[in-house]
C-alpha cells in the first residue's frame, strides 16, 4: 500500500488527535485538560511506555493540581495515582473511531515548577508487562512445551494471550526464584521468539514475516532515515556445545548461514557477506545447558538469528502513522538500490505535541 492510499482514512494527515484515558476519565474530553504532549514508546521483548503532559491545571488559590470547579472539582494527583489504568490512542479524525495503541498503568508522576511558566504535570507508565518484573516465582512443568509454560505464566498474571505453539515437548521446564518477565525472556531466547503487548493482548511467538503493508517514500512522508550495515558481531555458523543428561553424552547443536528466518532470498545475510569478504566461514562456539540434541539445535538457531537481525539497523522519522508498530514490516523507497527495501520494525515511538504528530522508528534486517 502506498502512503497516499492512507490520505482518506487518515483525513489527509491534517487533523491529528489523541485520546488519553486514565481511571476511566477521558483527560481531554471529560476533564477538558490542556494536553501539551502525548508519547507512546513500543518495542519487542520489553514493556511499552507512555507519557503525557498537561498544563493550566494548577489552582493558585489552593496550590493544588485540580480539574473542574466547585463540587465537581477533581484532585488530579488522586486521579493519576500509581496503578491507575491508562489507555492511549493516536491517529487522525474522529476520536471515538481510534483504536487503542497502548494500555497500561501509571507508574510515575512528575511536576515542573518554574518562575517563567505555569506548572505542568507529566504522567508516565508502562504496559501490563511491567508488573511481571516485580515478583519472584518458582514453577515446574513436566513434559510440556515452552508455549504451555509461557501461556501459564501469562494466565497467572491475568493477561489475555496469543502464545504460538512451540511444538517441541520438553522433558522439564523450570522457573526458579525468577521474575515472570525474566522467565519469559529466557524462554524467548531458547526458542528464538519475541513477545510484546499489543492492544491489551500479550503475544509470544515468531517474528512477523508477512509482506509489508505500507510503503513510505523518502521526501513523501519519510523525513529522515539512517541505515547501517555492520559485519561486527556477525557469524557464518553457531555451535552450541553441551552435555546431555538425557542422552548421557556430549551434544553439539548447529546452525549456519542460510538458516535465518525472515530473510529476503534475493539478498545476502550478514553471515554470507562475512564469508564472501573474508574467504570462508567463521563459527561461534558457545557452551549452554541443554537437555538434548533438538534443544541444542534450537538454541544454536536462536543465537544465529539474534545476531543476524542486527546486521542491518536503522532509525527513521516520518509523518505520524499509527500503523507503524513493532513486529510489522514497512517498505522505505527512494533511498537508492541498496537501502530501498522492506524493513522489520523493532521499535516505534509515536508523539503528538505542538509540532504535530510524528513517528520515530528503529528497524533491523538480516539481509542486504
Amino acid at each position: 500500500m502506498k502512503l497516499a492510499a492512507l490520505d482518506r482514512p487518515y483525513e489527509d494527515f491534517f487533523v491529528p488527535t489523541a485520546v488519553v484515558t486514565v481511571g476511566g476519565k477521558d483527560v481531554l474530553r471529560d476533564l477538558l485538560l490542556a494536553v501539551i504532549a502525548v508519547e507512546v514508546e513500543l518495542g519487542i521483548r520489553s514493556p511499552g511506555r507512555f507519557s503525557f503532559t498537561v498544563g493550566s491545571v494548577f489552582d493558585w488559590e489552593v496550590s493544588e493540581f485540580v480539574a473542574g470547579e466547585n463540587e465537581r472539582r477533581i484532585d488530579l494527583l488522586d486521579l493519576f495515582a500509581f496503578g491507575a489504568a491508562a489507555k492511549i490512542s493516536l491517529g487522525y479524525g474522529e476520536p471515538s473511531k481510534l483504536e487503542p495503541m497502548f494500555e497500561g498503568v501509571v507508574t510515575e508522576v512528575a511536576a515542573s515548577f518554574t518562575d517563567s511558566a505555569t506548572p505542568t504535570l507529566t504522567i508516565s507508565g508502562y504496559d501490563k508487562l511491567y508488573p511481571l518484573r516485580l515478583n519472584r516465582a518458582s514453577r515446574h512443568w513436566d513434559k510440556a512445551k515452552v508455549s504451555d509454560a509461557v501461556a501459564a505464566v501469562a494466565a497467572a498474571n491475568g493477561l489475555t494471550a496469543d502464545v504460538r505453539d512451540t511444538r517441541r515437548i520438553e522433558a522439564g521446564i523450570d522457573q526458579t526464584r525468577e521474575s515472570d518477565l525474566a522467565f519469559i525472556e529466557r524462554m524467548a531466547d531458547l526458542t528464538g521468539s519475541i513477545f510484546y503487548m499489543r492492544s491489551g493482548k500479550f503475544y509470544f511467538g515468531p517474528r512477523t514475516s508477512r509482506s509489508p503493508a505500507l510503503e513510505v517514500p523518502w521526501g513523501q512522508g519519510l523525513e529522515s532515515f539512517s541505515p547501517s550495515a555492520n559485519l561486527a558481531g556477525q557469524t557464518s555458523a553457531v555451535e552450541v556445545h553441551a552435555w546431555s543428561a538425557v542422552a548421557g553424552a556430549a551434544v553439539v547443536g548447529k546452525a549456519r548461514r542460510g538458516d535465518e528466518t525472515g530473510r529476503d532470498g534475493r539478498r545476502k545475510s550478514g553471515g554470507e557477506w562475512l564469508a564472501a569478504a573474508f574467504g570462508g566461514d567463521s563459527t561461534l562456539r558457545v557452551s549452554a545447558p541443554v537437555r538434548d540434541q533438538a534443544e541444542a539445535d534450537s538454541r544454536a538457531l536462536a543465537i544465529l538469528e539474534a545476531r543476524a537481525h542486527q546486521f542491518v539497523t536503522g532509525e527513521g522519522e516520518c509523518v505520524g502513522i499509527p500503523a507503524i508498530l513493532p513486529d510489522t514490516r514497512i517498505t522505505l523507497s527512494g533511498l537508492g538500490r541498496v537501502f530501498s527495501k522492506s524493513y522489520y520494525v523493532g521499535e516505534a515511538t509515536h508523539r503528538l505535541d505542538e509540532g504535530g504528530y510524528r513517528t520515530r522508528f528503529a528497524v533491523q534486517e538480516p539481509t542486504l
